[in-house]
Formats: structure tokens, sequence, C-alpha cells
């Protein structure tokens, strides 16, 4: 693997057991043409487990010298396919529990959620979650009146074995009555942000919830659904998902030495579907000019790379 390769792999690797090895035959990863400034290191693909759902992330990286104050510096531009992430949403926001026993104990404020619509969308600099969906209190209180029944069975009494009768009980069915009943619908800005120099990270926007009844479950800018933190719930499933916070893990010894920087990162909309590009540059030492320029001038052939777990 070239160095330049492993700088790309660097970018997006997680060194975590969640990430799952998935090959794919090379002609269906094609990366696309360089500017005659640039070349490309790709496709790189990796796999990850998100909520139980394996996610896709495909990633070409764009490199170009460029001539700077301070000496030549090596720039990266990494455009990171996230369709299929957007694909997967809901079945991936699916496999956040919420609660479903509107009887789980004898209590008047027992919860019920559900949410049907779960959609991942690409908007401008950002990607949206979108949201629709019920939440309901239930009261439920405990029978006095137990259900009974009479069984037949042999008991022996002096050595003689008769079956007579007994009298079986069981708690009765639960008084329950539906108490509040909630629809809402909800949208929630994403962005994909640089927070120092060498990390990234996924930040929630504010939240833009419409109710159709009376009850509200939104407190500070947090989709605070049956008590479960929504908005913790994403980002979470898309830090896995595109795994922001492992460069320093996972670049290897000859590019800690050039304290690669990142320049910038966002999300952005490709046809339609959702995109990042994160950018990175590091100043080349002096003594590893030569050998950038020949690679610069050799261009090699973009390769498949797959993670290991």
């Amino acid at each position: 693997m070239t160095r330049f390769r492993f700088f790309a792999w660097a970018l997006l690797c997680v060194a975590t057991p969640a990430v799952a090895q998935q090959p794919t035959p090379a002609a269906a990863l094609i990366a696309p043409a360089a500017p005659s400034n640039e070349f490309v290191i790709g496709p790189i693909e990796i796999i990850q487990d998100v909520n139980g759902t394996p996610v896709r992330i495909v990633a070409n990286d764009y490199f170009q010298v460029i001539s700077q104050s301070d000496g030549l510096h090596l720039a990266s531009r990494m455009e990171i396919d996230l369709s299929d992430l957007q694909q997967k949403f809901p079945s991936i926001l699916g496999a956040i529990p919420l609660p479903s026993d509107n009887c789980a104990s004898y209590k008047p404020n027992n919860l019920v959620a559900s949410l049907p619509t779960r959609d991942l969308r690409a908007e401008g600099d950002h990607a949206t979650m979108a949201i629709a969906g019920r939440v309901e209190v239930w009261s439920c209180f405990q029978n006095p009146i137990p259900k009974s029944k009479i069984s037949w069975k042999i008991k022996c009494i002096f050595g003689i074995c008769t079956k007579l009768p007994v009298i079986e009980t069981w708690p009765g069915d639960p008084f329950k009555t539906r108490t509040i009943s909630q629809s809402f619908e909800a949208t929630l800005p994403i962005y994909l942000r640089k927070i120092s120099d060498t990390s990234l990270g996924i930040v929630m926007g504010t939240p833009n919830v419409s109710l159709s009844g009376q009850y509200v479950f939104i407190t500070k800018g947090i989709l605070n659904i049956a008590n479960v933190d929504i908005n913790e719930e994403a980002r979470k499933a898309l830090s896995k998902a595109i795994a922001p916070n492992d460069l320093i893990k996972t670049i290897p010894e000859e590019f800690l030495v050039m304290k690669p920087l990142i320049a910038d990162a966002g999300f952005y909309v490709n046809n339609g579907q959702l995109f990042a590009r994160v950018s990175a540059n590091a100043l080349i030492p002096p003594e590893k000019i030569t050998e950038w320029i020949k690679l610069m001038m050799t261009k090699p052939t973009p390769t498949l790379t797959t993670t290991t777990p």
C-alpha cells in the first residue's frame, strides 16, 4: 500500500471490533477522474456496523502538492459517499429501543412511543433527520378480582387415588386506559464540523417540532421522546457510521511525522444524495520533497481497500 493510500485510509478508518470486512468487486467501485493538478487514491470502502445494520462508506481522496510561504504542502480533499447510510437510516434509527408496553408497571404514566417515519435527507451544507410518530401515556392498575378455573388433579388419600377438583387462580386482566395521545413531526439539522486541527465531530442543530396536540416533549433543543434522547441517539449512530474521531489513531507513523491538520469538513448534496468532504494538509519535510514529487508524476493506480476487524 502506498503512503498516499495509507493517508486516505487513515482519514476514515476506525479501530473498533464493530467494523466488519465485506469485500466488493473492484469493478463495482470506480474512482472519478482527478483534475490535472491532482491525483486520486480510491475508491476506499469501509463497512461499519451501526445498530446492527451494515453501512457502506465509500471515499475517494484527491491530492496535490501546493507551495506556501513555509514550504511545500501535501493537500488532501476527501469526498465521502454517504448514500448507503442515507438509505439505511430508517433501519438504524428504528433499532432505538422505544417503550412499547402500555402496562409495563402498575402506574398512571406508562409511556408508549412509535416512530414510523425516520429519514435522513441531504439539504445544502447539512443533513436533516426527519421523523414522525406518536407518543401515548397509559394508566395501568391491577385488577383486584382474580381469574379462576376448576381443574381436576389426581390426589391420593389413605392409599386411594382419585381425581379431585382444584380451584386455580391468577391475576385478572389489568385495567388500562390511554390518557394522552400525542402525534408529532420533527426535523433536526445535523452538521459535520471541524472541532480542532486533528478532530471532527457530528454537531446537532435545534429541532423544529410540529405537534398536533397540547403536550410538548421538547426541552432546550432536545428531542425527548418517551424519555429517549433522540438527538443523542442519532448523533451516536452517525458517529459510528462516519467515524470522525479516530484520525490520530489510524494515521501511520510516516504521516504522524508530517503532522497533517484538518482544514475544513462538512456535508453536501451530490445528485440528491448525502456526501461529505474533509480537507486536510501537511507540510512536506524537506528531505521528502523529491519523493512526493516523483509520486505526483507517477499518479498511482486507484485500488479498492476494505477494512478488517
